[in-house]
């Protein structure tokens, strides 16, 4: 039904003028807010964006602010069952007590009297003849706006961060009938997490109070960050307490390792962790920047050098070409040990090239290499190493050209310990 045949409707019903009177309405995901409804947009809105019911007020035009201490107390303006339809293109009469206003919403309206002594009127009982097209009316569906769909998640995900997509799908069909799909709902996520946390973009803005603020607090802190004109590049953090725990308590050793960063950005987040005496993980550094290329590696690797305070460390890292060679370039090649685990999984890798016939055969090979890179004696190294020769000539041959000296413990060249 067309606005202004609703409105000419509704004010014949009540006799009343529209010039004295003004109509607003309110949804079911913002029940507090009042909306105007003046133009056919509006009663669109009403229409999808509700399933059941929608509240619509006739208000005197000097007491529109008395509606919102009223609200809890107004009861149902609009709903009602579905009209049958006979055919996909027929001229019917609606069901008695209802009237068809658009997209396949039905609406039974109330006796009219005034609100707690405000001139809200409730709508009840209207009959009207209409014509429709049946297949339209059925295939509407209920919808709602990134907008107001995106207050509705932030509600929950205040007290629940791990709220799913798949569970804000279910929710909305289950509470208010609305269908999303997966995209929609992480869409509706990322506005709710938008407005509780801000946008993404403006958090850099803070860097470098951030950092101040670090220095400031924790004196002996660094904290530091570049950029190019305005745009954030790279930060790097070492709070005090990890480098003195560091110096004073741990072995001097460093892993260096980093992952990709998600969200709209991307980067990589950079870290140094060392190791106390009981083998426990103790967090010395991190960074943040672009990608994991040579550039980044090296400023990060450059301020790390300077926390350390001339401490001669060993570095542990897989074979990024990245690290390779900012490692060498500051801390020196016979500084720098290869991670066994990344080492293995490439010797994995190769072993399955060669005809090397069931699991068995696989695993004994895998435990020839850790005898080669356990071996703390050259005797030991040098027995592990002949049963590997005679195993298979390919994978000893690979071990050879792999850098035993960076991860095999009896050729590492500072296996005479660091001081």
């Amino acid at each position: 039904m067309p606005f202004e045949e609703f409105t000419k409707k509704i004010l014949e019903k009540f006799d009343i003028s529209f010039d004295a009177m003004k109509m607003h309405y309110t949804l079911k995901f913002n029940p507090r807010v009042i909306q105007d409804l003046e133009y056919e947009d509006d009663l669109d809105k009403v229409v999808s964006h509700s399933d059941d019911f929608a509240n619509v007020y006739l208000v005197d035009l000097p007491c529109v602010e008395g509606i919102e201490a009223n609200i809890p107390n107004t009861e149902l303006a609009i709903g009602g069952p579905l009209a049958p339809f006979p055919s996909s293109n027929a001229s019917c009469d609606a069901i008695p007590n209802t009237m068809m206003l658009s997209r396949g919403f039905v609406s039974r309206c109330a006796d009219t009297h005034a609100v707690e002594g405000n001139v809200i009127l409730r709508v009840h009982t209207y009959q009207v003849n209409h014509n429709h097209i049946a297949q339209d009316e059925c295939s509407s569906k209920v919808k709602v706006s990134s907008k107001r769909g995106a207050v509705v998640v932030k509600d929950v995900f205040r007290t629940t961060p791990d709220y799913l997509p798949c569970q804000i799908c279910k929710d909305f069909e289950h509470d208010h009938g609305v269908q999303l799909t997966y995209n929609q709902a992480w869409h509706l996520k990322e506005k709710a997490k938008e407005r509780i946390y801000g946008a993404p973009r403006e958090s850099y803005t803070f860097v470098p109070w951030l950092c101040h603020r670090l220095r400031e607090i924790n004196p002996g802190t660094i904290a530091e960050y570049t950029s190019d004109e305005g745009h954030f590049m790279q930060l790097f953090i070492a709070h005090a307490f990890s480098i003195q725990g560091f110096i004073k308590g741990c072995r001097p050793v460093l892993a260096i390792d980093s992952c990709h960063l998600s969200g709209p950005y991307k980067g990589a987040l950079l870290s140094a962790i060392a190791y106390d005496a009981d083998d426990g993980m103790f967090p010395l550094a991190l960074g943040v920047v672009s990608s994991e290329n040579y550039e980044d590696w090296y400023w990060f690797l450059e301020k790390l050098k300077g926390v350390l305070d001339g401490k001669e460390v060993v570095i542990i890292s897989d074979r990024h070409q990245g690290i390779l060679r900012s490692v060498s370039e500051l801390f020196g090649i016979g500084n720098h040990a290869y991670c066994y685990r990344h080492v293995k999984e490439n010797f994995s890798s190769f072993l399955n090239k060669q005809n090397i016939r069931g699991k068995k055969g696989k695993e004994d090979a895998l435990l020839l290499l850790d005898s080669i890179a356990y071996a703390r004696l050259e005797i030991d190294y040098n027995e592990a190493f002949e049963k590997l020769v005679r195993f298979n000539d390919n994978l000893s041959k690979w071990v050879v050209e792999n850098n035993l000296e960076h991860w095999a413990m009896s050729k590492f060249l500072k296996n005479d310990g660091i001081k």
